[in-house]
């Protein structure tokens, strides 16, 4: 059903008579690893993509949904930007950044899971529902509202549906809902690119990681967001597929490498 699924997507996207669609090879950035980038010029409707067939699978988006709960909160006033601190459980966990009290800004660059699972359960999941259908988010499937697939872990505070469960999305969906939340200039998305920017010079950059872990092997690494070129907003999602990498601590820095990556595309490429 999946393949069927990627066939359709693939063909609507390559039929798209507003959308120009370049396959293009960006091999040398990727360095062996298997994986595929999107990347989307909004103003001249125009796609540089690396891999076609992946681009259309769908897989966990993981912390990457940390965007979307960020605009959905935001949008709703369940927090602000300069009024979004969540206490802190005084558990011990694992990654010494979220042993605090902190905001939603703090919360998104360590990409704090407890954090974000507290934000998400003082959403209505009609309204998240609402959310992920009229951003055409994936396969807006949130049956495992608390993430109980996820095997990953027996701490419910670090599950959800968004991390190696029911939700799911491609990078070319990744993409388009991007350029659909910041064709809008208003208080939230301002506040939401404040929070995502990752680079300021010489280009500015705004995106986040993601990464799924399936029976102890990388299942999805993710870098997604945009950069900022002369007028434009340039869109992007790059993701790795690479279970069987042999490159020492991929497991904990796959992620890091989807990042790097997308950088080195963005500042090398010239792809626009």
């Amino acid at each position: 059903m999946k393949h069927i699924w990627c066939v359709i997507a693939m063909f609507l996207l390559l039929s798209c008579k507003e959308n120009n669609v370049t396959e293009i090879n960006l091999s040398q950035y990727f360095k062996g690893i298997s994986g595929t980038a999107v990347f989307y010029n909004p103003d001249a409707a125009q796609y540089k993509i690396y891999n076609l067939p992946l681009s259309t699978i769908q897989s966990s988006p993981c912390s990457t949904f940390k965007i979307m709960s960020a605009y959905v909160a935001l949008s709703e006033n369940v927090v602000s930007k300069e009024n979004s601190n969540i206490e802190w459980n005084r558990k011990a966990y694992e990654n010494p950044s979220w042993n605090k009290t902190m905001n939603i800004t703090e919360a998104f660059r360590t990409s704090c899971v407890w954090y974000f699972r507290k934000l998400i359960d003082r959403i209505p999941q009609e309204t998240i529902k609402s959310y992920l259908h009229s951003n055409n988010y994936g396969n807006q499937d949130i049956s495992d509202w608390q993430g109980l697939r996820n095997g990953n872990t027996d701490i419910s505070e670090l599950k959800g549906f968004w991390i190696e469960s029911s939700l799911q999305i491609s990078p070319l969906e990744q993409v388009r809902f991007l350029a659909h939340i910041f064709s809008k200039e208003n208080q939230t998305t301002q506040s939401l690119k404040e929070i995502m920017q990752v680079m300021n010079n010489p280009i500015k950059i705004y995106g986040k990681t993601g990464l799924g872990i399936k029976d102890d092997k990388v299942d999805t690494a993710w870098f997604v967001g945009f950069y900022e070129q002369e007028e434009h907003k340039i869109f992007f999602a790059v993701r790795l597929h690479d279970k069987e990498n042999s490159i020492k601590d991929y497991r904990h820095l796959a992620s890091f490498y989807a990042k790097q990556i997308a950088i080195d595309i963005i500042q090398n490429a010239n792809l626009f």
